[in-house]
């Protein structure tokens, strides 16, 4: 588990760059539009495309990068009212079904995809390009509950969740 772990640990890093740059790529197309708008009299026609690209792709590839670091939100006060054999009961079932979950959508992604078809337009791109990270992230949230899962049966703790304060 150390290696998958490791591995988790730097696509995290990847993918919350990735998020970051396509943040920083809408800022930029909207400033762009912005001063178009202020100083040529009309705005740029490819900015809106452009920006829902980037949107889905920094909300798709932050999706891994939140359960990855813990920053989920989780109701969890019933569990951990629980003695410690039930709380790591209720992990393992939570992963379970997680990974259930995920492996649901994942078997049905080629369908999902072969339906997305034509460009997006004016930014030339397939549309299936805009649901890729996400299938991307489902699988790699499934290994994550898998490591998670692997580590709860060898009586690990839990990874802590960040607070409200903590973000």
């Amino acid at each position: 588990m150390p290696v998958l772990d490791r591995i988790l640990a730097v696509i995290d890093r990847l993918f919350l760059v990735g998020a970051n740059t396509a943040l920083f790529a809408m800022l930029l197309v909207t400033a762009l539009n912005v001063a178009s708008r202020a100083f040529l009299g009309q705005g740029v026609v490819w900015a809106f495309p452009i920006s829902i690209v980037c949107f889905v792709w920094m909300s798709f590839l932050g999706f891994f990068v939140v359960y990855r670091q813990n920053k989920d939100i989780t109701v969890d006060f019933l569990l951990n009212a629980t003695p410690p054999p039930v709380r790591r009961a209720g992990r393992m079932l939570v992963d379970i079904a997680v990974i259930a979950l995920l492996l649901i959508i994942l078997r049905e992604a080629p369908e999902l995809i072969q339906r997305q078809v034509g460009n997006i337009e004016m930014v030339g791109i397939q549309r299936y390009w805009l649901s890729v990270p996400f299938f991307v992230s489902c699988g790699l949230i499934a290994l994550h509950f898998f490591s998670d899962f692997v580590h709860a049966l060898k009586g690990h703790p839990e990874p802590e969740h960040h607070h409200v304060g903590d973000i």
